[in-house]
């Protein structure tokens, strides 16, 4: 990992920057240049992190998955891409760590079969009937949470409103995010709540025949009875 190579170098460039300085331990910790040393290290730790999410996030089935619905609003700007993070946030809060790592698993297994194909695409992936049966019952999940509308509402916005200031890269150790002004302006009321909620509830309402039959099997009633009394309340 980036971060890990990234603090092998910063090890080796303060013990190299000590021997150099023929200081005491203790004078050189205190001295300007060891915190030149450390203020460069977190810049680039900060960036290696960031990479590694962004990497994580472009590779991660699962993730690809549940953003995948959202790809119109977000290639409009309807709604900021520096948002993801807490959309993220949000679906491990609904699934739970076994939940999330049980989907992210069978999402890989489905990505193995699928890229067998020579011209594999990523439609390959989401136009999978297991992974189509995988997204419905994560919305389903969501859709159960959100039966107490207006305050799972107004609790989402505010995590979707929620800035993320540190990342975890060991047990209690963090490191600062620089502030993205782009990522502080980036907007999220209910309007932006109305937009991603109807980009993953709506299409479910004019599915296929076929996928209709395929999703009232699996959850034993139609979407228009499951789904439709959430997206009236989309307003």
């Amino acid at each position: 990992m980036k971060g890990r190579e990234e603090l092998h170098r910063f090890a080796q460039s303060i013990i190299g920057a000590f021997l150099v300085s023929g200081e005491e331990a203790k004078t050189f910790l205190a001295s300007d240049r060891c915190a030149e040393l450390v203020n460069q290290f977190l810049g680039t730790l900060t960036h290696a992190v960031a990479s590694e999410m962004a990497q994580e996030r472009r590779t991660d089935p699962f993730r690809r998955l549940m953003v995948h619905p959202l790809t119109e609003v977000l290639e409009a700007g309807q709604i900021s891409r520096t948002l993801l993070p807490n959309y993220f946030n949000f679906l491990h809060l609904v699934l739970g760590d076994d939940g999330l790592a049980d989907l992210t698993r069978q999402c890989e297994a489905i990505l193995e079969d699928v890229k067998g194909d020579p011209h594999f695409t990523w439609d390959f992936f989401y136009d999978d009937p297991r992974a189509r049966a995988l997204l419905w019952t994560v919305l389903i999940r969501i859709a159960e949470a959100f039966k107490r509308f207006e305050p799972r509402r107004d609790w989402f916005i505010g995590l979707m409103q929620n800035r993320m200031h540190a990342v975890s890269i060991a047990p209690n150790a963090f490191v600062p995010l620089q502030q993205n002004e782009e990522e502080d302006k980036a907007p999220f009321g209910a309007p932006q709540f109305n937009l991603l909620f109807a980009a993953l509830y709506r299409p479910l309402l004019w599915m296929p025949a076929a996928d209709d039959v395929a999703f009232t099997r699996l959850f034993g009633a139609p979407p228009a009875k499951l789904i439709a009394p959430l997206v009236e309340k989309l307003v």
